[in-house]
C-alpha cells in the first residue's frame, strides 16, 4: 500500500471514502446515528454515488465497499445498486455487521459479495411507503411498491440462480414471506453471497 495522509484518514472519517485503498463505507449518515439508526437515505445515496463517481473515474483499479446497514429506501437503495453496476470498476461490496431488507439487494449489484462471519444478513418483503391521502394516490403507490418488489425479486432470483438453476420464484416467496435471517454461509448457499470474509484470502 502507498503512503497516505491525516488528509486520507480525515476524508475517510468525514465523507467514508479513502482514496489510497479505493474504499468506501456505506453506513449511516451523521443525522442517522443521531437518531440511533443505519439507514439506506438520500444522505447515504449522495455520498457512495459521489464517492464511486470520483473513484471509478479516476482508474479503473478495483474498488472495495464496505457495507453496513439495516436497509432503508428501496428508491435510494436502487440509486446506489445502479450507481455499484454502472462502474467500470471491478467493485467488491464486504458486508459486516448488519446487512438487511435493500442493504442484501445493493450487495447484490457487486461483482464479489463478502460477507463477514458473523454479519446479520436479513430478507424480507419490504413495508409499503403508500401515502395517507386520495385513494387514487395510495393506489397508484401500492402499484409502485408492486413493481418495486417485482425489481427487488428478479435481482434476487438472478444471482440466486447463478448458484441453484432450479430454484423457483415460489420458493423465494416463501423465503420472502417474514423476516428472514441468513448465517453467512446460509446466504452463499442460497446465492446472495459469494465467500465468508477472511476465508481463502488471496
Amino acid at each position: 500500500m502507498g503512503k497516505f495522509t491525516r488528509d486520507d484518514v480525515d476524508k475517510f472519517c468525514d465523507y467514508d471514502i479513502y482514496i489510497p485503498t479505493r474504499t468506501l463505507y456505506m453506513g449511516p449518515a451523521e443525522v442517522s446515528i443521531e437518531h440511533g439508526v443505519s439507514e439506506v437515505d438520500e444522505a447515504m445515496a449522495e455520498r457512495v454515488i459521489k464517492g464511486l463517481h470520483i473513484l471509478d473515474n479516476t482508474n479503473h483499479d478495483p474498488i472495495n465497499v464496505i457495507l453496513n446497514t439495516q436497509g432503508g429506501s428501496v428508491v435510494q437503495g436502487f440509486a446506489i445498486y445502479d450507481a455499484i453496476k454502472s462502474c467500470k470498476s471491478h467493485v467488491t461490496v464486504k458486508a459486516i455487521g448488519e446487512c438487511s431488507s435493500m442493504g442484501t439487494v445493493i450487495i447484490q449489484a457487486a461483482d464479489k459479495r463478502i460477507v463477514a462471519p458473523h454479519v446479520t444478513f436479513m430478507i424480507h418483503v419490504g413495508t409499503t411507503s403508500a401515502p395517507q391521502d386520495h385513494v387514487k394516490n395510495v393506489k397508484n403507490a401500492m402499484r409502485w411498491d408492486d413493481k418495486l418488489d417485482e425489481f427487488v425479486n428478479n435481482i434476487y432470483m438472478a444471482r440466486i440462480q447463478e448458484k441453484n438453476p432450479t430454484f423457483t420464484k415460489a420458493q423465494l416467496s416463501t423465503k420472502l414471506l417474514f423476516d428472514n435471517y441468513l448465517t453467512a454461509q446460509e446466504a452463499i448457499d442460497l446465492g446472495l453471497a459469494d465467500k465468508i470474509l477472511g476465508e481463502d484470502d488471496e
